[in-house]
């Protein structure tokens, strides 16, 4: 029987686009167990669903929404594969945080809710067997027969032991190449899933439940060694939530990754307060050349609320260390949380300054669905309840444009220090790493060509726009508000 994946094409690129794991790797599942499986990837394919289904003729096809932005095309695809009378299940992060609005839609059969590599298998074998009903199969949400949204039991995790190896032919791997600090062929791979904390932004808790799992090691060390072997890839970044919760873990994955005495660098994601100096050299002696931190806040108090759990004072050693070792420290952080104060805001200004690295993601609280502050938000009557993904993308809207803010933050002041701090990684230039030279800046423009690229001419227009403007944005509230950044102690 034959299982088609989609992964929907993106309104708006800014960024270069990642090789889609999720569906990768239930593809890959499905396949092990004989069905026969292909991924329609429309954010880097320019072939027509119509020539698509032609050639292979699916009986079931799962659409991925990771992301807002792919909505349109994913309802546009739901309805031409349901004129044919082909079921359709919906999938990925979004659809699972937001079932209710998603199967308001009308236009699927179910949502494949969280991981989906046994729920997929157990889909397939019911199409397989011509069984219509989907209600003994765990992990979906459904429709009752008054068109009432129900969901089957809930899915335990998969044993990552059981799955296969990730099968990168089902997709073109060299078109989710993207240059990055000390390489020019990385690619997104993952190590791990899920992170045992509960962020209050995070989803987290709803989509992975707060449980960590690690990935076999031999069966990481057989994909890298592919990738570099057969695509050249010579840079990963390690896609995981939390990359090694302790120096024994990082040991391990080093000494691993060593073994295959290949060519290539890699990074990732890890908290504050795990590693030390001589932990982030031994990651540098085994390729390490950048890790990503989530600071998220430069104030305890907004720390504690946020349910954070890392030691205040580590936060600067830990960045220190890092850079000393070598390694790009990249840190994270989110303003406009619910309740922050100038005086909270002060502190994560001050806490940046005294951080010293080129590189700051600083982004605007957004609501994240099925997060605890989600919750707060919706008890406390400042967030409603989204029952159409439209509904949704209005209040995205309004929060990307600070028009709901639900920090006590002025929202010119939080325009202007993210600004500040945007432009500053920006203009980031020679960076060392590893002994070479890497420029930020070249790496932003050469990511933002590639990406807008890649979609069509309407794609690349609104792409293209919406990136000259955020650019003029930047530079404006970054160069023309100096009694905010005053007021803030930015330098």
């Amino acid at each position: 029987m034959n299982v088609l994946f989609i992964n929907p094409k993106t309104e708006i690129y800014s960024r270069s686009v990642t090789a889609p794991l999720g569906l990768l790797s239930i593809a890959s599942f499905l396949q092990a167990k004989g069905f026969s499986v292909r991924i329609f990837d429309r954010t880097v394919q320019k072939r027509t669903l119509e020539e698509v289904l032609a050639e292979f003729e699916p009986e079931l096809v799962g659409i991925s929404l990771v992301s807002y932005y792919q909505y349109h095309d994913a309802c546009d695809l739901s309805r031409r594969l349901r004129a044919r009378g082909t079921q359709v299940i919906w999938g990925g992060a979004l659809a699972s945080c937001l079932p209710q609005a998603v199967l308001n839609t009308g236009l699927l059969d179910a949502i494949s809710i969280g991981e989906g590599e046994q729920t997929w298998l157990e889909l397939a074998t019911a199409k397989q067997k011509g069984q219509s009903d989907l209600t003994g199969i765990k992990g979906l949400a459904l429709r009752d027969a008054d068109g009432k949204m129900f969901f089957t039991a809930q899915r335990e995790f998969v044993d990552l032991a059981t799955l296969p190896d990730i099968d990168w032919s089902l997709v073109e791997v060299e078109k989710y190449f993207q240059t990055t600090y000390g390489c020019k062929r990385m690619l997104y791979l993952y190590a791990a899933k899920g992170c045992p904390f509960n962020c209050a932004f995070c989803y987290n808790k709803e989509f992975h439940r707060c449980t960590y799992r690690k990935r076999p090691m031999d069966s990481l060390l057989r994909e890298i060694k592919y990738l570099v072997q057969n695509h050249g890839m010579d840079g990963v970044y390690f896609a995981d939530e939390l990359f090694c919760r302790n120096v024994k873990e990082m040991h391990e994955t080093c000494d691993a990754l060593q073994s295959l005495g290949l060519n290539f660098v890699w990074g990732g994601q890890t908290r504050i307060g795990i590693f030390k100096e001589e932990d982030f050299r031994y990651m540098f002696n085994a390729g390490c050349r950048w890790i990503f931190f989530g600071v998220e806040s430069g104030s305890k108090r907004m720390l504690k609320q946020m349910n954070k759990r890392i030691d205040y004072d580590k936060i600067e050693q830990t960045f220190a260390a890092c850079q000393s070792a070598g390694i790009v420290a990249i840190g994270s952080l989110i303003i406009g949380l619910p309740g922050e104060t100038e005086a909270d805001a002060r502190e994560t200004v001050a806490l940046i300054e005294r951080l010293h690295t080129p590189l700051i993601n600083l982004n605007y609280y957004m609501v994240v669905p099925g997060s605890d502050y989600h919750q707060q938000l919706l008890e406390e009557g400042k967030y409603p309840v989204i029952e159409d993904v439209e509904e949704f993308n209005k209040y995205f809207s309004m929060q990307q444009k600070l028009l709901d803010n639900y920090s006590d933050l002025p929202a010119i002041d939080m325009k202007v220090i993210r600004a500040v701090y945007m432009w500053r990684s920006f203009r980031t230039n020679d960076l060392n790493v590893g002994g070479e030279r890497f420029s930020f800046t070249k790496k932003v423009i050469t990511d933002a060509l590639k990406s807008v690229k890649t979609g069509d001419l309407k794609g690349f227009i609104i792409s293209s726009w919406d990136a000259g403007l955020e650019f003029l944005r930047t530079f404006y509230y970054a160069h023309f508000y100096r009694k905010v950044k005053q007021k803030y102690g930015i330098r």
